[in-house]
């Protein structure tokens, strides 16, 4: 029994928790949730099939089990499948790291606490299925909106996905950058060190929030930057805030054998130094014109939009030998959805609405800490009540 499960399942009112930490390993297969009952079997009683099975992946910093024992409630008590026995999986937790120090393993309980977040995942064997298409629109959106009000009462981030992308075979992440990997869109500050920054934070937000054409918006605004010194450029390259976790899941990725790339509707400028002093495998980005010193207004050759995103990662698991379900998109901005939707896990992350409501995965009390918990999530469900 891993300390995780102790402490979650000990003291707590299901005698099933209970049942859990007295069984031997090898007596546990499977621990089940309906309607308010905890079934712990000797045999598989549930398969998941890929056609119509879907995991519930929760992360946080702390999971605590009156906030498990309402949401398996809730869940429980919606119909969402006319043939489903109603049954919920509840694979062993496990732990991921909230700090760059994937290595290291610190005994401390305290320490522990402070550096390490909870995984669960549930199982759903049979989930939407075998309803009328009225009835299955309501029932996912009564899903939804119970996951919704329950992660933000919580404060705990989740995914539902029919895959799992596994560490334990290789695969590649492909990431936006502009409030991606760093916290700040670059465009905007090089605008306001030009001084024209109101006027282009304006565009910028109404193009990623999918109001205008990326491509036509990303020209206008380089355009507005004629003459600014590059030296700008370097100013802003060398405050750029990395967004929290960046460091931890690159290590990660690259401690797994993954491979980690950028593909931006930013600039090669900025995406370099972040290959250089981060170590991407790859960057994807639009080249500003640069003579004698200074922006021409002008980007060189075609533009990265979102159709270039998608193809992009397609092209990476190829280059790779990457199996399509080990392919992994992170963004925040409209131009990041065909990129999003095109990866078996595609994930949002403080993004804009249009881009949460369309989303397969959005992270909102999370930094990039929470794609390293979401990566891992796929060893709960081979390791054993052990």
């Amino acid at each position: 029994m891993t300390q995780l499960a102790e402490t979650l399942f000990s003291n707590t009112p299901p005698i099933a928790w209970q049942q859990l930490l007295t069984l031997q390993s090898t007596e546990i297969k499977q621990v089940t949730y309906c309607q308010g009952q905890f079934n712990i079997s000797a045999q598989e009683r549930q398969v998941m099939n890929k056609s119509n099975s879907h995991y519930l992946t929760l992360i946080g910093p702390t999971i605590a089990s009156d906030a498990l024992l309402n949401l398996l409630s809730a869940l429980s008590q919606l119909q969402v499948s006319a043939q489903s026995s109603g049954d919920i999986i509840i694979y062993p937790p496990a732990t991921y790291s909230l700090e760059n120090s994937p290595l290291t393993h610190d005994a401390s309980a305290d320490t522990q606490a402070c550096t390490q977040g909870n995984i669960i995942v549930l199982g759903f064997a049979e989930l939407f299925t075998e309803l009328s298409a009225k009835l299955l629109n309501k029932q996912r959106q009564q899903f939804n909106d119970t996951l919704t009000s329950w992660s933000n009462d919580y404060h705990i981030d989740y995914a539902l996905s029919q895959t799992l992308p596994s560490l334990k075979q290789p695969g590649v992440v492909l990431m936006d950058m502009d409030s991606t990997t760093i916290q700040i869109e670059c465009i905007d500050e090089i605008a306001k060190l030009a001084g024209v920054g109101e006027q282009v934070a304006a565009v910028t937000a109404k193009a990623m929030n999918g109001e205008l054409d990326f491509s036509a918006s990303l020209r206008s605004r380089v355009a507005t930057l004629t003459n600014c010194p590059e030296a700008v450029l370097t100013q802003v390259a060398d405050a750029m805030p990395l967004m929290p976790g960046l460091e931890l899941l690159i290590a990660t990725l690259h401690q797994a054998n993954w491979k980690v790339a950028i593909a931006s509707g930013g600039f090669t400028y900025f995406a370099e130094r972040l290959q250089a002093d981060l170590g991407f495998d790859a960057v994807y980005a639009n080249e500003l014109e640069i003579i004698d010193g200074f922006l021409t207004g002008k980007v060189i050759g075609d533009i990265v939009d979102a159709q270039v995103k998608a193809d992009t990662l397609q092209a990476l698991a190829q280059q790779y030998q990457i199996a399509p379900q080990q392919t992994v998109a992170i963004g925040d901005g409209a131009n990041d959805l065909i990129m999003l939707k095109s990866a078996a896990l595609g994930v949002a992350i403080h993004a804009k609405p249009i881009v949460q409501q369309q989303a397969q995965v959005a992270l909102n009390h999370h930094d990039l800490e929470g794609l390293v918990g979401l990566l891992q999530a796929a060893n709960c469900v081979e390791a054993s009540w052990s």
